[in-house]
């Protein structure tokens, strides 16, 4: 596929961005950043967009999708999107020529062809196939997250040959998402079943994590969701990779930790009711079997 067939002479009069406005003379450009563009517009470049906090709405071939945190979605050249005004989301948005990864892409390059390219080739597709999001979870969206962060540094130090570095951590970035859109491609019909409950386990989530000093129980949760008990297990943990009790316990303990380091006029005990935990030989051993270690342990900074 031509990329430039991506430029339809329909979409001319829509504002397009070049690498060039970055006025940093670098093939690439990324920041993290609150003030979304909500404007519609399109880029010369491959634009790879993360959802770092909160959520927010894209528009994308005037269909307009909800975005949350592990969201990640890559814009390629000339597809004109934007962002509806009034969300809460924190982004990194990352661009780049095609050529930064390999030369013969260059924009004057007789074939202009990427589809050769392995790495690109999910997303560098027909306007109509564009995957509007994917949602990242447990250690890829760490490692996901970390390599955005370790793109940043690079790019704010310039440190001798941070160009490679960017370029070699650009390719691993790539190579994960890769896998994770095949993996989602084999999974297509669960992955519907799960965003289309999206909002109500967006919801269960929010519920545990302003209510978890009370005592709340699956019930409680599954009520929140509007879901069956059994239907409700299933998705909550194709969500979080947790179940409901493991989850809760895991925001309790945090900030159970949270409150040891920084409340020392507080009593083990008066934290472990603060938690959620009315007995408090059951909160040191869920405290334990979470952390590996005592709360005194915590407070006294011995781990």
């Amino acid at each position: 596929m031509d990329y430039k067939a991506l430029n339809k002479p329909e979409y001319k009069g829509i504002r397009t961005v070049r690498i060039a406005d970055n006025h940093n003379n670098l093939p690439f450009f990324i920041e993290k950043r609150k003030e979304l563009t909500t404007d519609i517009h399109r880029h010369e470049f491959v634009q790879i967009i993360y959802v770092a906090k909160g959520s927010s709405e894209h528009v994308l071939n005037n269909n307009k999708f909800s975005i949350y945190k592990g969201d990640i979605f890559i814009m390629p050249p000339y597809v004109p999107h934007f962002f509806v005004p009034g969300g809460d989301a924190e982004i990194y948005e990352y661009e780049f020529t095609p050529e930064f990864i390999n030369e013969k892409f260059s924009l004057n390059y007789k074939d202009n062809s990427f589809m050769d390219f392995a790495y690109l080739e999910p997303f560098l597709v027909a306007e109509n196939k564009i995957k509007p999001r994917l949602n990242l979870s447990g250690t890829v969206q760490r490692e996901v997250e970390d390599i955005f962060n370790n793109i940043m540094l690079e790019y704010e130090h310039r440190d001798k040959d941070f160009e490679l570095v960017i370029k070699a951590l650009t390719l691993q970035l790539l190579i994960i998402v890769s896998r994770q859109y095949n993996r989602n491609d084999e999974t297509d019909e669960n992955n519907y079943v799960f965003m289309k409950h999206r909002d109500s386990l967006i919801k269960t989530i929010d519920f545990i994590n302003e209510n978890y000093s009370n005592s709340i129980s699956l019930d409680d949760a599954v009520r929140v969701s509007l879901l069956s008990k059994s239907y409700f297990g299933y998705l909550f943990k194709h969500m979080t990779h947790k179940t409901f009790t493991k989850y809760l316990n895991g925001v309790r303990i945090s900030k159970a930790i949270e409150l040891l380091k920084t409340r020392h006029d507080l009593k083990v005990i008066d934290i472990c009711f603060m938690t959620g935990y009315n007995n408090v030989n059951h909160f040191n051993r869920i405290f334990r079997a979470e952390t590996g270690c005592t709360p005194m342990q915590i407070r006294k900074n011995k781990i």
